[in-house]
């Protein structure tokens, strides 16, 4: 028997070789690219799933040479393609009563020159609780059901409850998106309630089918692991204070006690929203799945616990000061405010610095773009927290809408969404069992998206200072980021089909297998 050859593919050398699958699926292959695998190499293969190469080559060929009594063909399970339903509905929700709900509420903001119409709130807290929950939540929901079990080798815990997880979100956030629009009425708060249950329960089931996965897997803890069983804690926080947030702004009495229910309860709800639950996920599978799959250089010194008790130190003291400057006028919490957006700013330098992103990538992919501009976008919008305060000072404001929102919209936009767009136009063909010859280099949508955000951010800065010609334009920006999606969510959606359809084909020569 010669030796196989790791510049190879996992398809081919399974296609030559079936009885292999076995050791694949021990290293956590489990249904990558189908019946024979992706057409990722041996060498990016034992990278990614962080197995020693020539130890992985002694198994494959130890297999070949006697092949093991328990080998058997693979059979599709929905473990394998869980997925799947989870980022089709992201996508869907984002094209609807997600991004394009929230560009419509936009450009009649911008008719009316106004980003403060009271009337529109309803509009806007159900685009804003589609986009955490049914975008954001479904992609990292169905991300970690196929991801997380591999990167532990082990299996998913309770698929079935899973699925079930996927069918209740999709309720809630439906429900959540009528209960708004009728939050004053009695049907409204029904609907609410019902939502809120449902969503709870899918999050808590999230939560409890990780956590269960990770704790049946033999694999030592990774120190990434911490980032994301943070993030899951905030996810479930989240989904409380979300249901708090929503009845007490549709029991307020009048729009003075409405307004100031908002104003104390929606800035918390969004900062554990995208510093809890988002950026920690992101950090935590950043550091997981980032540096082996671009071949990033390993930081000379490791920050990975200072970065996490940053991250939560940071979002605890912003969460406690605001609410306390907000209720007492004192100006000494909005010092320990400013402090937290500062280690904010520290924080995210330290993981830019830690996963190498300005460093040159071994392996670039037409992803790389994005991942990398998603870590500009962090920087750009932390930056700007520490001026927050001073902003509304200079300009007069107690509190500056359109600077907050400004880099909200930084955050959720081009750091959150752009990190979503790269991750699974990475992934997503891998698990196809898709090359990169099928697939387009997405420069399109990555142009408009960045076009749009940067618009965005820009013309709504310039509201306060030249409102005319600012609300003139800012009304297209959204639209020109949900093309920008609707591009991108397109092509995903046809990589994903192509799993149904792909069909093996034939090795016109043997497959050797060689160390390099």
């Amino acid at each position: 028997m010669g030796k196989i050859d790791c510049a190879r593919s996992v398809r081919e050398i399974i296609e030559q070789h079936p009885e292999v699958r076995n050791v694949f699926d021990r290293h956590g292959l489990k249904g990558c690219g189908g019946e024979q695998g992706p057409e990722e190499t041996l060498e990016f293969f034992a990278r990614v799933h962080q197995v020693n190469l020539d130890e992985l080559l002694g198994e494959l060929e130890a297999e070949i040479a006697h092949p093991s009594k328990s080998s058997q063909i693979y059979q599709e399970t929905l473990a394998d393609t869980i997925y799947r339903r989870f980022f089709k509905a992201g996508i869907a929700i984002v094209l609807t009563i997600g991004g394009f709900w929230g560009a419509v509420s936009l450009a009649e903001i911008a008719l009316h020159r106004n980003f403060l119409r009271v009337e529109l709130l309803p509009a806007i807290h159900a685009h804003a609780h589609a986009m955490i929950f049914g975008w954001v939540g479904l992609f990292v929901m169905g991300f970690a059901y196929q991801s997380f079990p591999r990167f532990k080798q082990t299996t998913l815990w309770r698929p079935g409850l899973a699925n079930l997880s996927f069918y209740l979100m999709l309720a809630g956030i439906g429900l959540r998106a009528l209960a708004e629009m009728l939050q004053h009425q009695v049907a409204g708060l029904v609907l609410g309630g019902v939502a809120a249950v449902a969503e709870f329960v899918a999050v808590s089931l999230f939560v409890a089918i990780i956590l269960k996965t990770g704790k049946q897997s033999i694999v030592p803890h990774n120190p990434y692991e911490k980032f994301i069983f943070g993030a899951l804690f905030w996810f479930w926080v989240q989904a409380i204070v979300t249901d708090v947030f929503f009845f007490t702004t549709a029991t307020a009495v009048g729009q003075q006690q409405l307004v100031h229910r908002i104003a104390l309860i929606d800035g918390p709800l969004r900062d554990i929203q995208l510093f809890g639950f988002a950026s920690m996920m992101i950090a935590g599978v950043s550091q997981r799945f980032v540096p082996l799959v671009y071949g990033l250089k390993r930081p000379r010194h490791d920050h990975q616990s200072l970065i996490f008790w940053l991250m939560n130190g940071s979002l605890v003291l912003d969460v406690v000061s605001y609410l306390l400057l907000v209720s007492t006028g004192d100006p000494v919490y909005g010092v320990a405010l400013e402090a937290a957006y500062v280690l904010m700013f520290v924080w995210a330098v330290m993981l830019v610095r830690q996963l190498g992103i300005f460093s040159t990538p071994a392996d670039k992919d037409r992803s790389w773009k994005f991942i990398r501009a998603s870590y500009v976008w962090l920087l750009a919008s932390v930056a700007m927290l520490p001026f927050f305060l001073i902003y509304g000072a200079l300009t007069h404001q107690v509190f500056a809408h359109a600077y907050m929102g400004a880099h909200r919209h930084a955050f959720t936009v081009g750091f959150i969404s752009m990190m979503i767009l790269g991750v699974a136009a990475r992934v997503v063909p891998i698990l196809a069992g898709v090359g990169s010859e099928q697939v387009s280099s997405l420069w399109g949508p990555f142009v408009l998206l960045n076009i749009g955000c940067a618009g965005r951010v820009v013309l709504q800065l310039l509201t306060d200072f030249a409102p005319h010609a600012a609300y003139s334009l800012v009304g297209f920006t959204g639209f020109i980021e949900v093309s920008a999606l609707a591009w991108w969510g397109i092509e995903l959606w046809h990589t994903m089909n192509l799993a149904k359809t792909h069909r093996p084909r034939l090795l016109e020569r043997p497959v050797f297998i060689s160390a390099p």
